[in-house]
């Protein structure tokens, strides 16, 4: 997990294991807030998307792209409907390379940012007809690969701060009563992408935010009332609470107990942005008893 994720603890109940000469490990599930792969500033910024027609590609679909991302944007970014705009221009790929180019589109479009939506390219589609004897449909399976590049330029000074080259493949299974003629098919497929238009879009403007992956971690659990409120307290994400308690239990002269209250500590401290003094809690875990969980765990935290 990187320094700037912050952690949700989820109750996920699963005690590996429980008697009462050894703690027990109960999981929990964890939500990491993952930073955007391009950390620029879009909020409060006016912001145009162009979309460059060079004729390789459709212009509808090349437009329904455009202003399926300006849609994803907007809703990100919690603005109105048509706040962002979206404008077509017929160029090269050369020429978005004129820093010149990217001012004026920016005057012309009066945008602090200006995104640049080109090389699109749709290849050719792979048909597989699965035709079964005395099946009352026939099943055809289509792949079709496409590809896409998004540039994210500063309107003042056309620094390019953003390069998105996307490729992936689209997979769809069409069912028929009869064999489909190639016209039909190449219409299908047509719909189809436009109809996939929304996911793709999404998955582009997705590195501009932050987003969250699951993940798991590990609690240390001992028999008694105050280690069952402390856990009780981390699943509803008290984890002010459940430190309080662990705290204190580290000074406890048992040395096990007081190496699992750490490895815990370190847990919440983790949870609230804490990374630092996180690794520190579990240094002292080390020295007071050598806990299966802690060499992993620094690991992690120390990547």
């Amino acid at each position: 997990m990187k320094a700037n994720l912050s952690t949700i603890g989820l109750i996920s109940v699963a005690i590996l294991t429980l008697c009462s000469c050894a703690p027990g490990v109960q999981l929990i599930d964890v939500e990491k807030r993952v930073a955007p792969r391009y950390n620029v500033e879009l909020s409060g910024k006016s912001i145009a998307i162009f979309s460059a027609l060079d004729g390789s590609c459709d212009s509808t679909v090349v437009s329904d792209l455009s202003k399926g991302i300006a849609s994803s944007l907007e809703k990100r970014l919690s603005r109105e409907e048509g706040s962002v705009f979206v404008y077509n221009f017929k160029t090269d790929s050369q020429s978005l390379n004129d820093p010149e180019l990217i001012k004026d589109l920016s005057v012309k479009s009066n945008s602090d940012l200006v995104f640049v939506l080109s090389e699109v390219k749709i290849s050719n589609a792979k048909v597989y007809l699965n035709k079964v004897p005395g099946a009352e449909y026939n099943t055809t399976y289509v792949q079709l690969p496409f590809s896409l590049k998004l540039d994210l330029f500063d309107g003042i000074t056309a620094e390019n701060l953003a390069d998105i080259n996307q490729r992936d493949t689209l997979l769809w299974e069409i069912l028929s009563r009869n064999q489909l003629k190639e016209t039909v098919l190449n219409y299908k497929i047509k719909e189809s992408f436009l109809g996939a238009i929304t996911d793709i879009v999404e998955s582009v403007s997705q590195n501009f935010f932050e987003k969250w992956d699951r993940d798991a971690r590990s609690l240390y659990f001992l028999f008694g009332s105050r280690w069952q409120e402390a856990i009780i307290a981390a699943s509803e994400f008290n984890w002010s609470k459940a430190s309080e308690i662990w705290l204190e239990a580290t000074s406890s002269e048992n040395d096990k107990v007081a190496a699992c209250a750490a490895y815990n500590l370190a847990v919440a401290c983790e949870m609230q942005d804490k990374k630092a003094l996180a690794v520190e809690w579990l240094k002292y875990s080390e020295k007071r008893y050598p806990l299966d969980q802690v060499e992993s765990y620094k690991q992690l935290l120390t990547k």
